[in-house]
């Protein structure tokens, strides 16, 4: 069934974007004023790195939008004099029309090293690697270079060697998401290389022979032993190096305001605590604490969404400890995740 109806060569190419959100059912819509005039927003892609949609300018609506519709979508865009007008079917029982004078994509990228969701426990430095890689890769996916720089096009390829894929952020299994190729495998490889570890190369070598689901976990749970840390400590590196290009994301004064005083309460706790370090790294003898934070999206949030800060606590009593150490296995490492 189409989506899409009436769309032609000569209107923005912001057309064809929109033709896509109905194609995949993802149709939503917020109306917010902006110089005493209306305008509506439509999410096209939206990630802890991403936030792109669409602005429907001047905008008015007639009739009713139901956001918590669930059945099928179907659209059909037309243009009288001036304006467009884009009738939206939600079903056979709701139909509404927004009239409009223009149509303007907006996209940009923020950092996101710091992001930290923990749904899953155990081995969560590297599922929260996994979720970054993948939001690099959900962006290049969408929209291309243009939104991705040179060093994040190095370490893309991470989420297609499926060992380190299998170290899934949510509770259900990545196979399938993320295609499994060579060049997944040659910059694990270019990784390891970099890191020193030559044992992990060399499973990576038998690998490339025996292509097989039982190596692919066995290079997984590889992963997780305390000889891969200079291999994490370096791909988790790269990552913040590729996320610090970008800006931080900016929020209305009062939310600023309350982001400001929750960094600062967690660094009172922690110094009262007798960690040392300046936000969001701490340490004290054999504890290391890295801090992570959950944003709202600058846009088209949901109301009930909180900015919320975790920490990746670590203990490692064998060594210096260093970022996550004691999320791997070991003697002497111990590794939870603590709300503040």
């Amino acid at each position: 069934m189409k989506r899409f109806y009436g769309l032609n060569e000569a209107m923005p190419k912001e057309f064809q974007m929109l033709e896509e959100i109905f194609e995949y059912q993802v149709f939503e819509l917020q109306i917010g004023q902006k110089n005493g005039k209306n305008y509506g927003y439509i999410p096209y892609m939206m990630n802890d790195a991403l936030e792109c949609y669409l602005v429907l300018k001047e905008i008015k609506q007639v009739g009713e939008y139901v956001p918590s519709w669930e059945g099928e979508m179907w659209a059909e865009i037309d243009q009288k004099e001036n304006q467009y007008v884009l009738i939206v079917h939600q079903g056979e029982e709701h139909v509404f029309t927004l009239w409009f004078y223009d149509i303007e994509k907006k996209c940009e990228c923020y950092q996101y090293h710091s992001i930290g969701h923990f749904w899953v426990k155990g081995q969560e430095q590297w599922r929260q690697l996994v979720y970054i890689i993948g939001t690099i890769y959900e962006k290049y996916e969408y929209l291309g270079m243009k939104v991705c720089n040179q060093e994040e096009m190095q370490i893309l390829s991470l989420i297609e060697f499926a060992p380190f894929c299998y170290w899934s952020p949510i509770r259900e299994s990545l196979e399938g998401k993320y295609p499994k190729t060579y060049e997944g495998i040659n910059c694990m490889d270019q990784m390891a290389k970099e890191a020193g570890d030559y044992k992990y190369r060399m499973l990576i070598w038998i690998y490339r022979k025996l292509p097989f689901r039982w190596m692919e976990k066995f290079l997984a749970q590889r992963l997780t032993v305390a000889s891969r840390e200079n291999l994490y400590q370096l791909i988790w590196d790269k990552v913040a190096r590729a996320s610090s290009f970008y800006k931080t994301r900016n929020y209305p004064p009062d939310l600023n305001e309350k982001i400001s005083k929750c960094r600062k309460k967690t660094d009172q706790i922690l110094k009262e605590e007798g960690f040392s370090g300046k936000y969001p790294a701490y340490h004290k003898k054999y504890c290391y604490v890295q801090v992570t934070e959950e944003h709202p999206f600058t846009i088209l949030e949901s109301k009930d969404f909180n900015f919320k800060i975790q920490c990746m606590v670590s203990e490692c009593k064998q060594k210096k400890v260093k970022r996550n150490s004691g999320f791997f296995h070991g003697l002497g490492r111990k590794g939870w995740i603590r709300t503040i």
